[in-house]
């Protein structure tokens, strides 16, 4: 079978963003049961004088890619919505990649940095269009349905996108995109959503329920660290030491929950019985207003978090195999967060919020527990009980189950694969 990719990034530069892992791993382990897949990119690469979109085939790992060169936007286009809905020289230049290619699937998991008009393009085409909705692009030009990244959003119908996003632009043109994003996932054979939560999302967007399965997606990553950390662990039944090791892992943004995970810190009753390890990168303002929460903690809260700063998957086994329990408190709908799934993979229970595609992989009191987004005062009793009863700790690290392994996912999508 030939399967054509569609994403954002390439290796090895961007192989620390998650999504361009996923897509190179998937590919090789379809090349490996003897399709035939290709990844088509949006590159950040460039031609002197060349063509928008241009393509310029490179091979990673023994994967085809095709860079499309010379894009107008790095990212999100978030000054032009009209432009991510249909820009014709992003159509031309998969149009061309279609005919030389001739695929048999078109497997689309980002379209930031291209536009709308692949799925038309494939469609078009004749070949089976399947999307993973990994993130909200298609009807959020932030592609989080975050407001402001500030809080949660349902849509452009209900809030202004033109002052979410600073533009001044008026909210027509947002409104427009988003109609034509719906009305692209509409032309889909199959939409995967990674998780219950988006599949809900997506449909109270206007998406068709119909087109819409849940599939979870599968995790080199996470196999690697059930393998060599996690079943150990699971297995062992040991009770976890004195003082409970909290992990926070991930990009600190507001989103991702960092400011949550500090606010419960700062309220917990016992602060003795935890440390803190914070693994993450951030912006020179982000790392101020963290420092200026902390200076607000008592010194016996203040002494009880570190911060280690940025990591790669490299790293994970060690700062996971060090932990005894992953705090990941979200704010936004996170599609299918991977730090939960590595977490899960390497034997920690997680704390984390009812939000997005959590609570697919969390069972709050079976192999973690749930609380609800905003709410850092719960947040930190959970922490506390959790810290005053080690039993449940062991209790909960007992219900951990295996991952998804990427050869499980790559047979799951075979199903989708196959006309209907």
């Amino acid at each position: 079978m030939k399967i054509l990719h569609v994403g954002w990034g390439y290796p090895p530069e961007w192989m620390g963003c998650g999504p361009v892992v996923y897509v190179h791993t998937l590919a090789q382990a379809q090349s490996g049961a003897g399709h035939h897949p290709v990844v088509v990119c949006a590159s950040d690469r460039s031609t002197d004088g060349g063509p928008r979109f241009a393509p310029k085939a490179l091979v990673v790992d023994a994967i085809p890619y095709i860079h499309l060169q010379n894009r107008p936007s790095h990212m999100h286009d978030v000054w032009d919505p009209g432009r991510e809905a249909s820009d014709p020289d992003c159509a031309e230049a998969f149009e061309y990649v279609l005919k030389e290619l001739d695929p048999d699937v078109v497997h689309v998991h980002n379209l930031v940095g291209l536009s709308f008009d692949v799925i038309g393009a494939a469609r078009r085409f004749g070949a089976r269009v399947v999307m993973s909705l990994h993130n909200y692009f298609p009807v959020c030009t932030r592609d989080d349905l975050f407001f402001a990244n500030a809080e949660r959003c349902d849509g452009p119908s209900s809030r202004s996108c033109s002052n979410c996003l600073g533009t001044g632009l008026g909210d027509d043109a947002y409104r427009r995109r988003h109609r034509a994003g719906v009305e692209a996932l509409n032309s889909c054979d199959v939409l995967l959503a990674v998780s219950s939560r988006v599949a809900d999302i997506y449909a109270a967007q206007g998406v068709r329920r119909d087109l819409l399965a849940v599939d979870r997606i599968g995790s080199v990553a996470a196999e690697a660290l059930w393998r060599d950390v996690g079943r150990a662990r699971v297995e062992s039944g040991s009770l976890p030491r004195a003082p409970l090791r909290l992990v926070f892992f991930g990009s600190l943004t507001p989103r991702k929950g960092i400011v949550s995970f500090l606010q419960a810190l700062r309220l917990l009753a016992h602060p003795d019985r935890i440390e803190a390890t914070v693994h993450g990168g951030a912006s020179a303002e982000l790392v101020e207003s963290v420092n200026a929460m902390i200076r607000t903690f008592s010194p016996a809260h203040a002494g009880r978090v570190v911060f280690r700063g940025s990591f790669t998957q490299v790293d994970l086994p060690g700062i996971l195999g060090d932990g005894d329990v992953a705090v990941l408190p979200p704010r936004w709908e996170d599609n299918g967060p991977q730090t939960v799934m590595e977490a899960q993979a390497a034997g920690l229970p997680v704390v984390g919020t009812r939000v997005g595609g959590i609570p697919d992989v969390i069972e709050d009191g079976r192999n973690g527990l749930l609380v609800d987004e905003g709410d850092p005062a719960r947040l930190a009793q959970a922490i506390d009980r959790l810290s005053g009863d080690p039993a449940l700790v062991r209790r909960l690290r007992g219900g951990i189950e295996p991952p998804v392994t990427i050869d499980e996912h790559r047979v799951a999508l075979e199903h989708y694969y196959a006309p209907a």
